[in-house]
């Protein structure tokens, strides 16, 4: 499946300015390179992209953090580690405000009610503690509620290899999923609307 083009013009442009050693100073030039792959509204412009509009700061921080030290893994989008790793602390704080003042809106994909059920399950024994629908008020709560399915799916496989860093009493639960608990959960956050 092909990218849009922008996406492919953001992509050319990083590496320019990359190659060029040409800083990315202000905050308003990197959101031009964000919203290549992630939209001017933080939904994502492929099925691979996670929803970032509505997610709190906290979180949004922490992924960039992540992604500019190498404690998260970029996958199929290697550019995302290599902008992160451009970015100041000033700029990080600013991009995260700035996403986490949008509202959130589930992705609405298609999903097998079946496995949904069975998620549910899941969910409620294994994730619920930690993980609720948009809204909730916790700053630091990672929302998986009608985010996409494809990202989602490469997501959970990476906290179940061990590629992602976790917490302990999260990384005890997910090692315990088999492959069809992931898809039934994948399933299960995909059948939510808001």
């Amino acid at each position: 499946m092909g990218r849009p083009m922008d996406v492919w013009k953001s992509i050319a442009v990083v590496t320019l300015l990359t190659a060029s050693g040409v800083g990315l100073a202000d905050v308003s030039g990197m959101l031009k390179l964000c919203t290549g792959c992630h939209g001017e509204d933080g939904r994502g412009m492929t099925a691979d992209m996670p929803i970032i509009a509505g997610l709190s700061a906290i979180v949004q921080e922490d992924a960039l953090y992540g992604y500019a030290d190498g404690n998260r893994n970029c996958g199929t989008t290697p550019m995302m580690c290599k902008s992160a790793e451009r970015l100041t602390e000033d700029q990080i704080v600013e991009l995260a405000a700035h996403y986490a003042a949008m509202p959130y809106v589930a992705a609405g994909e298609e999903f097998d009610a079946a496995l949904a059920e069975a998620g549910k399950a899941i969910h409620d024994r294994d994730c619920a503690i930690c993980h609720h629908a948009a809204g909730s008020g916790d700053e630091d709560e990672v929302v998986l509620h009608g985010q996409r399915k494809d990202y989602l799916r490469y997501a959970l496989q990476q906290y179940a290899a061990g590629e992602r860093m976790q917490l302990p009493a999260m990384a005890k639960k997910i090692s315990a999923l088999a492959s069809e608990d992931i898809e039934a959960l994948v399933n299960y956050y995909a059948s939510y609307r808001n």
